[in-house]
């Protein structure tokens, strides 16, 4: 089994079209009620979490007001059988999630990234989208949605590299089937962050956060791959953050510390 989540909400057209685009695959949709991006793993503690049924066109979902990560929490824990889940695929994201900067803040890789830590292999897809007030729709996202298709095929037949617990995949603005692949790394920045100040009209102070995005990324990361070359951009990700063959140097490291505990 699969299960099919976002950061977008259960109606947005990059989860219909992957959702579509995998319907030959045993999935179950189980995706936030409404908006929930730049939630990071957030969890719901002070409320309890609603359910609610999705059935339009072909589409069928679970709704759940509650975030990404509690959408794989709950499908795992209490709507299916744990043993019976494959593989948690997240996206199609309403815009890249490339870069160390949206990596951890992004709701749509953090649905993934709590599969993984539970030991669910992952995969985040997200796309990037034009600079327009253009209402999106699931055609859009259909070449995409079928590059998916072809990633999560592949993974189910021949597995997931050595090591590697989680893909964050991009997909460049256009896509077709000819769209090049590349493996990357993930850059450390995507946006020059910077924070807008001004005053509303009863002289209180308020903030936006915002940036521009960095025009030179690094050769072989995400960032230069998706935005600079149009590639399709996979990132390998391990939940283990340290290798082993590092160990000993960062106990060496925090020796005197730990001995002035004596």
């Amino acid at each position: 089994m699969i299960i099919v989540t976002n950061d977008d909400g259960v109606h947005s057209p990059g989860i219909i079209a992957l959702a579509k685009s995998l319907s030959e695959f045993n999935i179950k949709v189980v995706a936030p009620k409404g908006a929930q991006s730049s939630t990071g793993m957030s969890i719901t503690f002070h409320r309890p979490i609603t359910m609610s049924r999705v059935s339009k066109n072909n589409y069928d979902a679970i709704a759940l007001a509650g975030t990404p990560a509690d959408c794989v929490f709950v499908s795992i824990h209490k709507l299916f059988k744990r043993k019976k889940v494959d593989m948690i695929v997240s996206g199609i994201n309403l815009g890249e999630n490339i870069s160390m900067q949206s990596f951890f803040s992004s709701g749509t890789v953090s649905a993934a990234m709590s599969g993984s830590i539970i030991g669910i292999k992952s995969v985040a897809f997200s796309k990037v989208i034009p600079n327009t007030t253009e209402l999106l729709t699931e055609r859009e996202f259909r070449p995409a949605a079928e590059w998916a298709k072809r990633i999560v095929s592949f993974l189910l037949s021949e597995g997931f590299p050595p090591g590697v617990d989680l893909l964050n995949v991009n997909f460049p603005l256009k896509v077709t089937k000819s769209t090049k692949v590349q493996v990357t790394l993930m850059a450390k920045e995507e946006f020059e962050d910077y924070v807008v100040g001004r005053t509303d009209p009863r002289g209180n102070r308020y903030f936006w956060l915002a940036g521009d995005k960095i025009e030179a990324a690094e050769e072989g990361t995400d960032a230069y791959a998706t935005l600079a070359e149009g590639k399709i951009s996979i990132t390998p990700i391990s939940i283990s953050s340290i290798q082993r063959e590092s160990d000993r140097k960062v106990q060496d490291h925090f020796d005197k510390l730990v001995n002035t505990q004596d």
